[in-house]
């Protein structure tokens, strides 16, 4: 399927903008798409539809889906239409980013169609993921060694959106590469910026501290927390994490979140980059990580809020170890189990 990104002049312009949702965390006000996974999707009768961009920022990949087949495009430079030759009759388009906050943004504008848009439902289950390069997708579609650019970062086929596509699940995807719940990856340059219990306040990635308003349409069923990879990371740059520290801003964030959302299911999940031999195994990253995480349920308490494994990964991986496609399926259906299990889905 090929994508267009000129302007397209059709006859008949019909723009409903009501009838376009917003998907994950977006500003209504702004159309800013800065998260993860965030995006539009709307429904049409006709042969042809144009997405305005009203403008980008910084280098960002999307995936274009319409009537389910999919296509990506590496970098949205103008607006973007369906392809010619649609049939005359009822079509779906769904635009994602597929990459974070780190590579840019994308403003949407008007959505245009020659025939007429149709009201479109949200599922009734909601998901919200919240984390670091791993939820994001992070060098994702490479090989160990190599970069991590746009276009190999791929949210779609991260553990959340698999696990939430399978549930039949509207997703949130709110993470940042690099952030941590207590300290950021172990790196100078990150020391001074926000971790990711202050950037959840935030409406766009790149918004003010406590602009999200917690709209009403979003009250999501399950909240998947998966932090703490940048918070145990150390070497050569500062000294080990203490558990406990990480324990409780978990217990703090957690608590936060359930004033929110009260009638929530909470998942948290270890990492797969930390393992029990890496950096030593005195250190034993992934058990410790495993263990705060535990100790914190037990603190929090109740029966909605449990622990979930995502085991060390193998020699397999994505660009700078990050988990590839194949460890994100296979801890996707972990994790759907696991959700339908507790919420009799």
């Amino acid at each position: 399927m090929k994508a267009y990104f000129n302007i397209i002049v059709l006859a008949g312009l019909v723009a409903a903008q009501a009838e376009v949702r917003l998907l994950g965390r977006v500003n209504p006000e702004t159309k800013e798409l800065t998260w993860a996974g965030t995006g539009v999707s709307f429904t049409f009768t006709g042969t042809q539809a144009t997405i305005g961009i009203a403008s980008t920022k910084g280098s960002s990949s999307v995936e274009l889906t319409i009537d389910g087949e999919s296509t990506v495009i590496e970098n949205v430079e103008g607006d973007i239409s369906t392809p010619d030759g649609l049939s005359e009759g009822e079509h779906r388009v769904v635009l994602r980013k597929r990459s974070g906050p780190d590579f840019g943004s994308i403003v949407i504008g008007e959505v245009e169609t020659d025939g007429t848009l149709v009201a479109e439902e949200p599922r009734a289950r909601q998901i919200e993921v919240i984390g670091d390069s791993i939820s994001v997708g992070y060098g994702l579609d490479g090989t160990n060694p190599c970069p991590n650019t746009a276009i190999v970062e791929n949210n779609p086929k991260t553990y959340g959106v698999l696990a939430a596509e399978a549930l039949e699940a509207d997703y949130s995807i709110v993470a940042w590469s690099g952030r941590g719940l207590t300290r950021n990856y172990a790196d100078p340059s990150l020391d001074n910026i926000a971790i990711m219990p202050e950037i959840y306040s935030r409406y766009g990635a790149n918004d003010a501290a406590g602009s999200y308003t917690f709209p009403e349409e979003w009250n999501p069923d399950v909240v998947v927390i998966n932090l703490g990879t940048n918070d145990w990371s150390y070497l050569g740059a500062r000294d080990p994490i203490e558990p406990a520290v990480f324990t409780e801003a978990m217990v703090e964030f957690v608590q936060e979140l359930q004033g929110h959302y009260p009638d929530a299911t909470y998942f948290l999940l270890s990492s797969p980059m930390l393992n029990d031999d890496y950096p030593s195994s005195e250190d034993a990253q992934h058990s410790t990580h495993a263990k705060a995480l535990q100790s914190a349920i037990a603190e929090i308490g109740g029966d909605n809020i449990h622990f979930l494994d995502w085991p060390a990964q193998g020699s397999d991986v994505g660009c700078d170890y990050h988990p590839n496609a194949a460890t994100n399926a296979a801890q996707a259906v972990v994790l759907a189990d696991a959700i339908a299990k507790e919420l009799d889905w």
